[in-house]
């Protein structure tokens, strides 16, 4: 492969467009939770947290896209900052209706859910709906009249915002619950996220950088945050990439920093 064309695929790699994601133990154990929380008759509000990086969007996306019978999606639209979240789920339901600033779930809806049985709320970032410093207690509050309204809905919301966290824990007329993600890797997480990665962007790309690269790979860690471990392993996977263009010293010898400073130097030179 030529230089440009391992110049492009760097390029995606360090700027995380390979579409890779890892899915630890922490993920699957989130996931099982959200699995048996949506078993449940009862209205409830259950909110995802963890740090950047930790697959949350990834794991409510792997959630919607099993139970897509079952499920309402709320997506966010930055022209509708000031829409209500009870406004949003209507409007899903019902692409052609109004936006009404409703107060309170419409019958109409709740009629609905009662027929096709989606009585599943998923807001991937309620954060983005937040508008005014009173924005948190509206969200709840709204979440609130769906899992207390005779639709008995399960709200599932991610967040890192404090204030909505605060005001969830709070909450005592329904049941609720607190899946948290943690971003934390073990050593063995790093040696299965190094293996999952370099087959993965090696399927993708055709390549096989990994075993022609294995002392660059053989980084070992403690304790590293996802998305530190994720920024860390892309830098790896270029400089073996575009080894050849790079100093004539060992790679394995560079600091971090400025082996990925020689990784971008190359891949946008």
């Amino acid at each position: 492969m030529n230089l440009d064309a391992r110049r492009v695929i760097a390029r995606n790699v360090l700027e995380g467009r390979h579409g890779f994601q890892f899915r630890w133990d922490s993920w699957t154990q989130a996931h099982d939770a959200l699995e048996s929380l949506s078993k449940s008759t009862a209205g409830a509000i259950v909110m995802v947290r963890g740090p950047v990086g930790a697959g949350i969007t990834s794991l409510l996306g792997a959630f919607v896209a099993a139970h897509s019978t079952k499920v309402i999606a709320v997506r966010h639209d930055i022209f509708l900052s000031r829409v209500n979240l009870v406004d949003r789920v209507q409007q899903r339901v019902f692409p052609s209706c109004e936006f009404g600033w409703l107060k309170r779930v419409p019958k109409s809806l709740v009629e609905f859910v009662k027929l096709t049985g989606r009585r599943t709320i998923v807001v991937d970032d309620a954060d983005i709906i937040s508008h005014d410093k009173n924005s948190a207690e509206v969200i709840i509050d709204d979440m609130l009249k769906f899992a207390l309204s005779d639709a008995e809905m399960l709200v599932i919301f991610s967040t890192r915002r404090v204030p909505l966290q605060n005001l969830f824990c709070k909450i005592k007329s329904v049941q609720t619950a607190d899946i948290s993600l943690s971003g934390s890797l073990t050593a063995q997480n790093w040696v299965d996220l190094k293996d999952q990665f370099c087959h993965w962007a090696d399927s993708r790309y055709g390549l096989n950088i990994r075993e022609h690269a294995e002392d660059l790979f053989a980084t070992a860690i403690g304790s590293l945050e996802i998305a530190q471990a994720m920024s860390t392993l892309e830098v790896l996977y270029c400089a073996a990439l575009l080894c050849d263009q790079m100093p004539a010293t060992k790679l394995e010898t560079l600091e971090t920093e400025d082996l990925k400073w020689e990784v971008q130097r190359v891949a946008y030179g």
